[in-house]
């Protein structure tokens, strides 16, 4: 029996997709980096149902799934 194996891409996290993210927010306050996520998923989401170019819908699309990890990952830890 052959046995396929699919690449798993992992998902880059993102302080790897934002800058802004990994430099400054991150040091922020918990709410705010909450905040900061929210923003991000709801502004790329409106974009992204713009017409845009190929590449910046997978670059949108990447920043919204980095994002809502983040954000869940956030919310878990202000659960704790």
């Amino acid at each position: 029996m052959i046995k396929f194996f699919k690449k798993h891409t992992q998902t880059p996290s993102l302080r790897q997709l934002d800058q802004l993210y990994a430099q400054t927010i991150c040091k922020c306050p918990l709410q705010e980096q909450i905040s900061y996520c929210q923003r991000l998923i709801e502004s790329a989401t409106y974009y992204l149902k713009q017409s845009c170019p190929k590449k910046d819908s997978t670059h949108l699309k990447r920043l919204i799934q980095a994002a809502s990890s983040e954000l869940q990952n956030l919310q878990d830890k202000g659960n704790a």
